[in-house]
């Protein structure tokens, strides 16, 4: 059987088909992500109902009202606590590099604090989380202490610069609980919020939605917080135990429990601080994980050479466009030659518009005169489309973006205040099909129509990654045109009676 090869035109809905197919399930996993699967490998998780291995939080008693009012404030090169005394809790906490105050104000008006510590036992709890504790600072070290008549407890903060190191001793009281507090509220941008824990060498990322009032997650825990886009709140170390819980509609808290010094971490998910301590898996790479995180860990290791996420992005760019180049060249090529050809195909549909199998087969054979490879011009933007959604995460989920500027623009993180890059974005894609149009002049319109609608699409994308496309399509233009200069020969000028010279 003689093999049917494809038209051109199929081809092209077939591409902007499963583009769009591509880009409706990316967006599906981003606004439906995966439920939580809640038994995982060597993990436990269930809904304890006994109070005294989950402890009730006492929200909705006196608690609320007890606002505290003797605060001590501790200051380092990169954070900026307050302490109350009242509870001896973490009232205040500031990052200082990003300038973002990490105490929510959900936490203010139900009075429920990091460092909070439990038991199980309400009239214990009230009396740990309300009471007068002594706060002393001495140096980098941080000791807050509470003795009664039967027992006693003491917390002690040790400033390691990006993180604190947390011991909780109590004497003569039940295995203790600690708090990490809320999760900092902020835009999400489709990422997740919420508890994040690791139990064993899974990750485990649990939707507020989904968590049953309070639930007790035991086994070999690395660490335990809640986390929103770019902020992390918890702990890490040898932890048996986590509660984790729903606080109102769109709010969670998580305890461990303090068995065992922890290590305290509060603050961005900047990927040179949490490596060290063993968290950088606290970086949300989603679905795409195994292209997402090179390229993360790439484009960071250029950002810490050069110092610049323009010149990462612009680096990123370069490389994908060279390796793609082989690709570029044959599509360019393919692109010429059916340009030439397009006098012939008016000829053949005009000739056999009334027999379409007839046209088909003799479209194929003048395909074959030429070696026009309709595919070839499909598979640079089919391969690019996995390194659009792997850039996309990348760039939302980079805490540092938020402090790279551009020009006019003052986050990369965030969309361009005045549209100016979505649109010049848009002029360049414009700019492609001047370069290599197609003969078809339906599908030229269909691309002048996609690159309206992209602009639109991306003027709310983060700078970053409009930058990356712009970018992108700078470079693809330089190619196209190249290839053009030195593959395209020289036309032959006749004399005024038409003869050769």
């Amino acid at each position: 059987m003689q093999r049917q090869d494809i038209d051109p035109k199929k081809l092209f809905a077939i591409v902007v088909l499963a583009t769009l197919f591509i880009f409706a399930y990316q967006a599906y996993l981003i606004l439906f992500p995966p439920q939580s699967t809640k038994s995982q490998g060597n993990q436990t998780i269930k809904e304890e109902k006994a109070p005294q291995e989950v402890p009730q939080l006492l929200l909705g008693t006196t608690r609320e009202k007890l606002k505290p009012t003797n605060l001590v404030s501790y200051k380092s090169e990169n954070f900026e606590l307050v302490f109350a005394q009242e509870g001896g809790r973490l009232v205040g906490f500031r990052d200082l590099k990003y300038n973002r105050e990490l105490i929510t104000e959900e936490e203010k008006r139900l009075n429920l604090f990091p460092l909070e510590v439990f038991t199980g036992d309400p009239n214990i709890d009230l009396a740990l989380n309300s009471e007068g504790y002594e706060v002393k600072v001495e140096g980098n070290r941080i000791r807050l202490s509470l003795k009664k008549e039967n027992w006693s407890i003491e917390k002690i903060l040790e400033d390691k610069g990006n993180y604190f190191v947390l011991s909780v001793v109590g004497k003569n009281l039940p295995p203790l609980f600690v708090s990490s507090g809320l999760q900092v509220r902020e835009e999400d941008f489709y990422t997740h919020s919420g508890p994040v824990l690791k139990v064993g060498e899974r990750v485990l990322r649990l939707e507020i939605k989904d968590i049953q009032s309070k639930e007790l997650i035991v086994g070999d825990i690395k660490f335990a917080g809640v986390e929103s886009r770019y902020y992390f709140k918890g702990f890490q170390g040898d932890i048996s135990a986590s509660a984790v819980y729903r606080v109102g509609e769109k709010d969670s808290l998580v305890l461990v429990r303090a068995e065992k010094p922890l290590n305290l971490y509060m603050g961005a998910k900047e990927y040179s601080r949490l490596k060290p301590l063993g968290l950088s898996d606290v970086i949300d790479y989603g679905s795409l994980k195994l292209l997402v995180k090179p390229l993360f860990l790439f484009m960071y290791w250029i950002y810490e050479h050069l110092n610049s996420w323009v010149f990462s992005i612009l680096a990123l760019t370069l490389i994908v466009r060279l390796l793609m180049f082989p690709l570029t060249y044959k599509s360019t090529i393919s692109m010429m030659k059916l340009s030439e050809l397009a006098p012939k195909m008016q000829q053949l549909k005009e000739k056999y518009k009334d027999d379409p199998v007839k046209f088909q087969e003799e479209m194929i054979k003048l395909y074959s005169e030429v070696g026009f490879n309709p595919a070839s011009g499909c598979l640079p933007i089919l391969l690019q489309i996995p390194v659009f959604f792997a850039l996309y995460k990348v760039l939302t989920i980079t805490a540092d973006l938020q402090l790279a500027k551009f020009l006019w623009i003052g986050s990369l993180a965030e969309k361009d205040p005045f549209y100016i890059l979505p649109v010049l974005m848009g002029i360049t894609m414009i700019a492609q099909q001047f370069i290599s149009p197609s003969p078809e002049k339906s599908q030229n319109f269909m691309m002048y129509i996609s690159s309206v609608v992209f602009t639109f699409l991306f003027a709310n994308f983060p700078s970053g990654l409009v930058l990356y496309w712009t970018f992108n399509n700078i470079i693809s233009l330089a190619q196209s045109y190249i290839i053009k200069k030195l593959t395209t020969k020289p036309k032959v000028k006749e004399g005024k009676k038409g003869k050769k010279k």
